[in-house]
């Protein structure tokens, strides 16, 4: 697969640039940052167009499109999601995938174009569009995937692909956690929405990709949430959205956040947990992004089934790593017993225009060793 030289170079010299900076207020404050943000928004402000070979097949449904949402944990085991992308009963032969955590150029993902490579496999129309660009390797189990090799491009994005042609493709920046991204976790960029038009034959649809924060709180995905709807305002056509919400229903990023989650992870009657974490669209601790949903159209309760796409572990959550070992200590056993009931519904389906639905998760992908940490989901519309 072709890899322009001058897209690497310039990725590469932003990483370095960026490296050098503790903090987003340093970066900002510094005499090189007029030079800098044009440059970033050069790389970070541009969708990638991929075109199959030969055009796919015809759809084998005449009225149906099949959609599967993935977040692919940035294709880190990338032989394993595409053997299941194209033999999984469930999966094979999708009309629609549209993918969350897609690297470009990372080396805990082989310095794939992962997007692009799935393309090529599957025979599909796709658009990629950044996130952010990375300074580091990775974190979590991302050391053990790249083998200590060094980033490529060092990009990490959203991705549709599509047995249909896909245009107009459209960047939409989101309210982000941008400093606890770029200062603790040393990635710069936003997130964002991709938006495209999917050319399908006698019915074309837009569809949306998003990945909303999980740092912050209910009220700050609501907000991101928000500024999608509002770029869909006008729109007539059907529209598919689909992401992972991040809807643990907590809030981060407070002093006691770690402490009011572990004790509510505690401390809830088993159903009743079963019943927040499952259904975070209903109930005290639910997530506000869902009302701004209703209140622009979309439906997405009969897009779903109920069950969890990823399971909570702590040591992956920053928080909980900088609890004192004081504190850390005695409380390990209880919060194992926590992390064991977080079973999480963080991956959606919504949509405004369509017929009729089904939704399904599809088990036995997710988890360590598996594909991703997180579980597909399909929807079957009309």
């Amino acid at each position: 697969m072709f890899r322009d030289p001058a897209f690497l170079a310039e990725c590469q010299a932003l990483a370095r640039a960026l490296a050098t900076y503790p903090t987003t207020a340093a970066l900002r404050s510094s005499a090189a940052w007029p030079e800098l943000a044009p440059r970033l928004q050069g790389v970070l402000g541009a969708a990638r167009v991929h075109e199959p070979s030969t055009a796919p097949p015809a759809a084998p449904r005449s009225r149906r499109v099949r959609a599967v949402h993935w977040n692919i944990e940035h294709g880190n085991r990338y032989t394993q999601i595409e053997a299941a992308l194209i033999e999984h009963p469930e999966l094979a032969d999708a009309d629609l995938h549209l993918l969350n955590e897609v690297d470009l150029g990372m080396a805990r993902s082989g310095n794939r174009d992962v997007a692009a490579d799935l393309a090529r496999a599957l025979g599909r129309h796709a658009v990629w569009a950044p996130l952010l660009i990375e300074t580091t390797r990775g974190r979590d189990d991302d050391m053990a995937e790249d083998s200590g090799s060094e980033n490529a491009e060092g990009l990490f994005g959203l991705a549709i692909l599509s047995r249909w042609p896909l245009t107009h493709p459209r960047i939409i920046a989101l309210p982000s956690p941008e400093r606890w991204q770029f200062d603790l976790e040393r990635m710069y960029g936003r997130h964002i929405a991709l938006a495209v038009t999917v050319e399908r034959p006698g019915a074309p649809f837009i569809a949306v990709a998003a990945h909303l924060e999980v740092h912050r709180t209910r009220a700050h995905r609501a907000a991101q949430m928000r500024v999608v709807m509002d770029a869909l305002r006008d729109e007539r056509r059907a529209v598919l959205l689909a992401g992972d919400f991040n809807t643990h229903t907590f809030d981060r990023g407070l002093p006691w956040s770690v402490l009011a989650g572990a004790g509510a992870l505690m401390l809830t009657p088993s159903g009743a947990l079963r019943r927040r974490l499952r259904y975070p669209d209903r109930g005290g601790a639910r997530e506000s992004l869902f009302d701004v949903l209703r209140a622009s159209g979309f439906e997405w309760d009969t897009w779903v089934d109920r069950t969890p796409t990823l399971h909570m572990r702590f040591d992956r959550i920053e928080e909980a790593r900088r609890l004192p070992r004081l504190i850390a200590g005695p409380l390990e056993r209880a919060l194992a017993w926590a992390e064991s009931r977080a079973a999480l519904r963080l991956d959606w389906f919504a949509g405004r225009g369509w017929s009729t639905s089904r939704g399904l998760t599809v088990t036995g992908l997710n988890g360590p060793g598996q594909a991703s940490d997180h579980a597909p989901i399909v929807a079957e519309i009309e």
